[in-house]
């Protein structure tokens, strides 16, 4: 008898464990109206090109630039990711130090609503320019 429990309380979690990971994707919003980001920024200041001085753990501002016009801030550190729906349109992201200094830019793209958009702003290794890698689902 204690065995069926036992065997029944298993499955019920391993159920539980199952849907609640399904549940997970379903975090993402699906609003026709706008479209869906994930950016992380992978930079690694350090080795960035001779012209950027900038620590690992130096924070960035990412401006986000819709048509032309700055429409939303954030503030990002190395292995930071940030999430938001936006309205579907052409975009920029222009990252500046600390002290106001344009480091990189990474557009223009074109995200149309309903899109479900992953962005990866990294540098190809040491000496090298930072970029950014979009997919777009």
């Amino acid at each position: 008898m204690k065995t069926k429990l036992s065997i029944s309380i298993l499955v019920a979690l391993v159920l539980a464990m199952v849907f609640g990971a399904v549940g997970v994707g379903a975090a993402v919003p699906n609003d026709p109206s706008t479209f869906w980001i994930s950016a992380y920024y992978f930079v690694k200041g350090d080795e960035l090109n001779d012209d950027i001085n900038l620590s690992r753990d130096a924070p960035v501002t990412l401006h986000i630039v819709k048509d032309g016009v700055t429409i939303g801030l954030a503030t990002l550190q190395y292995q930071t990711r940030i999430e938001a729906t936006l309205p579907g349109g052409s975009y920029d992201f222009v990252f500046y130090d600390e002290t106001g200094a344009e480091l990189f830019s990474c557009g223009s793209y074109d995200f149309a609503n309903g899109d479900i958009v992953h962005m990866q702003a990294h540098e190809q290794g040491p000496g090298r320019v930072a970029d950014c890698y979009v997919k777009i689902d």
